[in-house]
């Protein structure tokens, strides 16, 4: 079926407001880009593959959609292992998808990584037909099925009716943790989960560039697994470093859970854990031992007045001020200005977390 004659569905157009790019949807299609909303670069290119691939799918990808639609529409509980091919994938996406919550690109994304990297599993998740002939759940797979370009095999259920969408992804989603707590039994994994998102997440986003960035990107459940278990010991060294810096203390400058993120990072990027340990002592205390405006006081005093405001600056930019005030502080500085560190935590300023004195470090600091 050609894409111009399948009016209401789908058709990629490119509008032009204020002199800005954007991709709109024609009426109808409930999944996709959110019109006048700026895309991501990544999620235009995504969103252009998905809409070339089904310009693209095969008679056989058509015919294939076609029969898994009048089989729902027959109204019978019923259920297959089917192998969906990237086209057929992309033409149920876009043809019978108008009863479904928005489309999100890193939700696919992220199924997507997992296709490619070989991390997909066979599960009782899969695609869920309503009796209608839309797609009920699985909007997501299919999109990441055809972004992947690799044809996979996933159940399929049919007979479900719009009243059971209510009933679709009501409960707490399964995070990486639970996989490490009842498959590996990883001790205190939540905790762990949590710290290697936000050290990672800082060491991707002070990158000098996408390459140095990529191997901290955490792309799916699969990879956060394998991100905790290659380094446990330095996830329990930052967490017991963290959870030390705020015992007897009643008002620290960073939380523990805020503090082993950071410190997680500092190790991955090689700092000594001893200098660890002093300058984040100094952090805490928030005091001033070397007269007035030293960068790890500095640095507290900011941190303290975000925690302060209504609408504080993210943690990653918290971690900004802070590897700011320990490269300065193991630099020799004695003062410096609250401008100092301000600029730390602006995104594009945020400093690797390498140590000074390396190659690397000289030129963050």
């Amino acid at each position: 079926m050609p894409i111009a004659a399948n009016v209401g569905r789908i058709a990629s157009v490119y509008g032009r407001e204020k002199g800005t790019s954007m991709l709109r949807l024609i009426k109808g299609l409930e999944s996709g880009p959110e019109e006048g909303k700026k895309q991501s670069p990544k999620e235009k290119a995504a969103w252009e593959k998905l809409v070339d691939v089904y310009k693209n799918a095969s008679a056989d990808d058509r015919k294939a959609a076609a029969a898994l639609v009048e089989r729902a529409k027959n109204g019978k509980r019923d259920a297959a292992v089917v192998t969906i091919t990237p086209g057929t994938a992309a033409v149920l996406f876009f043809d019978c998808n108008k009863q479904n919550r928005g489309w999100s690109y890193s939700n696919s994304e992220s199924y997507a990584s997992q296709i490619t990297g070989n991390d997909w599993h066979f599960t009782g998740q899969g695609i869920s037909f309503l009796i209608s002939g839309n797609i009920g759940d699985g909007q997501h797979r299919l999109a990441a099925i055809a972004l992947a370009d690799q044809p996979i095999e996933v159940p399929v259920t049919f007979g479900m009716t719009e009243d059971a969408i209510i009933a679709l992804d009501a409960q707490r989603r399964r995070q990486p943790s639970d996989f490490l707590d009842i498959v590996r039994k990883e001790t205190d994994s939540k905790r762990k989960q949590q710290v290697v998102k936000r050290g990672f997440h800082y060491l991707a986003a002070s990158a000098k560039d996408e390459e140095a960035a990529r191997p901290y990107l955490l792309r799916n459940s699969s990879e956060v697994v394998r991100a905790v278990e290659s380094n446990r010991h330095m996830l329990e060294e930052a967490i017991s470093i963290a959870d030390d810096s705020v015992r007897g203390r009643s008002n620290p400058t960073m939380s523990s859970s805020d503090a082993a993120g950071i410190v997680f990072a500092l190790l991955v990027a090689g700092w000594n854990k001893a200098k660890i340990i002093a300058d984040l002592d100094v952090l805490q205390t928030g005091i001033d031992r070397e007269g007035g405006a030293s960068p790890l006081f500095v640095a507290a005093d900011q941190l303290q007045k975000e925690a302060a405001k209504r609408e504080r600056s993210s943690l990653t930019a918290r971690y900004g001020a802070v590897v700011r005030a320990f490269q300065l502080h193991e630099q020799g500085a004695k003062a410096v200005r609250v401008s100092d560190i301000r600029s730390a935590m602006k995104p594009k300023n945020l400093p690797a977390p390498v140590f000074p004195g390396t190659d690397q470090g000289t030129e963050a600091a």
